[in-house]
């Protein structure tokens, strides 16, 4: 059953158009994915939906008495006025009117007024059958899923960081329990635990989610459908992010081919039409008469727009550096009423990628602020390796000069540029035209981490420091950056919320855990999915236990790397069997659509070419296959 569509939903203010044509329908339990980069008018959508915002053209359709609840972005400085437990409570705001009734008339009756029992015992029965007597336990529960103390729940709502405060504002909307819940960047700021928590909750529930999320993890995790809007037009695709992003990625080749394939045909026929006129015979104006029909009844298909441009970089290094990195001995550090870490040493070579993990407040961000110097730990040392360079992203962004617009905060750090030089790059990070001039204070979020990546990539560096680098960046911009690390012949230490952007980069993983193992912290080095399956068997044998345990694992170890490269090999010959059957096939296809180049059988043509997209799509594939199970059998023999 529909419960939710827009049909030609368009928004503009003045010349601007936000939304141009968004038309889609979402059926009862579904679970939407919204991507867009950032401007798209994802949040817009949202509001119009909720009859927040009017459009300016086409419909909205919500099923009758469906109601809708929205987690929409906030900031530190939203204000609550209550405390934790009470802003939480709001959600039964019926409950409580009806409480407070029920205590009035009871008062009233003590009082000695008469003919109130009726009301009172109905007013009471329907307190009762709403989850009177549960619903603030319920209302604790959930707030300690998200990780909030007893403690917490009489701390004034407003004094909770900008992290804290979006889950207690989830947790509200999750009680209330609408029947379509909209929910724009639920995972930010959020921990592991709490992450995983939310994913669980979406995975079993039967209500409809539309979701606007940068955490193509979670994407995936969740969401069965993906609405992309792009510039100012959606559509939907069936799957999660993944499969979205194959799906639009083929499309976006296929249309393009086909374009190409049209215009080269529509090309030749009125080159033959040409060529037919200059002899002005009547057979010759017949033919080419009939070939002009062929093109008058064409549908003309549109080139495929482009996509929007976003930021493309890379990173550099600094030439000669040094395979020792960086020392980490005995490092301990602690806050008045809260010992984050004791007693950390952990070595990082040339090369190596460390992710910091843990919850929130563990101390991931304190540690990173150590390496680079910003704090001085209670014990311990850093030490940096011979010829070190070190480049630090700040999450908090206090590295920019807000008194200043954008082309300043870049050439005051590079004076010796020209402006040319200093615009052009400043255009690879999305900044173009008059956007250089935006003074710094009323960037967005998105737009302040570009300028920050922007200013820290700019010099060479041989170690990079990054806490949250992906907060506030589009897919897109993330996806660019990834690339950029990925071929980045540095060291980096970083610490991210982004599961996706973990599980692509990393090499090993630092967690911080004091209750999850005897010394406070484990290094792991393995990617994140491997991290995880090892820190769930992770357990504190007895120091009688731990030869024989540690027997065990190197022998399970030995046994499962075995297994593992005997795989591999059968994999990457299958692979390269495939791989040669396609090449074949390929090969078979081009010269039949070559055969036919001349023909006016366009159908076959346009099938000819699609099939050929799609062998090359699959050989492309493998390929990457084979070389992934090459580098997996080569570490597997080492």
């Amino acid at each position: 059953m529909i419960i939710i569509s827009c049909s030609g939903v368009a928004l503009s203010y003045g010349s601007d158009d936000i939304l141009k044509d968004i038309t889609f329908s979402v059926n009862a339990g579904d679970k939407v994915g919204v991507i867009g980069v950032n401007g798209a008018g994802k949040s817009t959508l949202f509001s119009i939906i909720c009859g927040n915002t009017a459009q300016s053209e086409g419909k909205v359709f919500v099923a009758q008495g469906t109601r809708i609840g929205i987690l929409e972005q906030i900031n530190d400085s939203h204000r609550f006025g209550k405390s934790v437990f009470e802003s939480a409570l709001e959600a039964f705001t019926s409950l409580l009117e009806c409480e407070a009734r029920t205590e009035e008339l009871r008062k009233r009756i003590e009082a000695g007024e008469s003919g109130l029992i009726p009301a009172f015992t109905a007013e009471n029965e329907k307190y009762i059958s709403n989850g009177g007597n549960e619903f603030r336990a319920k209302t604790r529960s959930l707030l300690a899923r998200f990780g909030f103390s007893e403690s917490d729940m009489s701390r004034g709502a407003d004094s909770l960081s900008g992290g804290q405060k979006t889950k207690l504002l989830l947790a509200k909307l999750l009680l209330s329990e609408p029947d379509v819940i909209l929910l724009d960047e639920p995972t930010n700021h959020l921990d592991y635990d709490a992450c995983d928590w939310l994913e669980s909750f979406i995975t079993a529930s039967k209500k409809t989610f539309l979701i606007i999320s940068h955490d193509r993890y979670f994407l995936d995790k969740v969401t069965g459908r993906t609405l992309e809007i792009r510039k100012g037009v959606s559509r939907i695709y069936d799957g999660n992010y993944s499969v979205f992003r194959e799906k639009r990625k083929a499309l976006d080749e296929t249309q393009l081919k086909h374009y190409e394939l049209q215009q080269k045909e529509i090309a030749r026929l009125e080159a033959f039409i040409a060529n037919q006129r200059k002899w002005n015979r009547e057979k010759n104006i017949i033919a080419a008469e009939s070939r002009q029909k062929t093109i008058d009844k064409m549908i003309k298909l549109q080139k495929p727009d482009e996509r929007e441009k976003g930021i493309s970089f890379s990173i550099g290094g600094t030439g000669a550096m040094a395979e020792d990195v960086l020392s980490v001995r005995g490092l301990s550090m602690s806050y008045p009423g809260n010992d984050l870490f004791e007693n950390v040493s952990f070595e990082l070579h040339r090369g190596e990628r460390l992710f910091v993990f843990g919850a929130n407040g563990c101390g991931k961000s304190t540690m990173l602020k150590i390496i680079t110097g910003r704090i001085t730990p209670d014990k311990g040392v850093c030490e940096l390796g011979y010829n070190q360079t070190v480049g630090y992203y700040d999450q908090e962004q206090k590295l920019l000069d807000q008194s200043v617009d954008v082309i300043e905060e870049l050439w005051g750090a590079f004076p010796e540029l020209t402006e040319t030089a200093v615009r052009s790059y400043l255009a690879r990070f999305g900044f173009r035209g008059e956007d250089v001039f935006k003074p710094i204070s009323v960037l967005s979020g998105g737009e302040r981490a570009r300028l920050s990546i922007a200013k820290l990539v700019m010099r060479g560096v041989s170690l990079l420091v990054l806490d949250e680098p992906t907060n506030h960046l589009d897919i897109e911009s993330r996806e660019t950056l990834e690339d950029a690390l990925e071929s980045f012949d540095g060291t980096l230490v970083a610490v991210s919320h982004d599961r996706y952007f973990i599980s692509r980069l990393a090499t090993s993983v630092l967690e911080i855990n004091k209750f999850a193992y005897p010394e406070g912290y484990r290094v792991f080095g393995c990617g994140y999915n491997d991290f995880l399956a090892a820190r769930g068997a992770v357990s504190a044998p007895d120091e009688k236990e731990k030869t024989v345990s540690q027997n065990k694992t190197d022998y399970e170890e030995a046994k499962m790397r075995k297994n593992r490269l005997r795989s591999a090999k059968n994999k990457l010959l299958t692979a390269e069997k495939e791989s040669a059957e396609a090449e074949e096939k390929l090969a078979r296809l081009k010269a039949k659509a070559d055969s036919l180049l001349n023909s006016s059988d366009y159908e076959e043509l346009n099938e000819l070419y699609s099939q050929i997209q799609e062998t090359e799509y699959r050989i492309s594939s493998l390929l990457d296959e084979m070389i992934a199970l090459g580098d997996e059998i080569t570490a597997l023999e080492e």
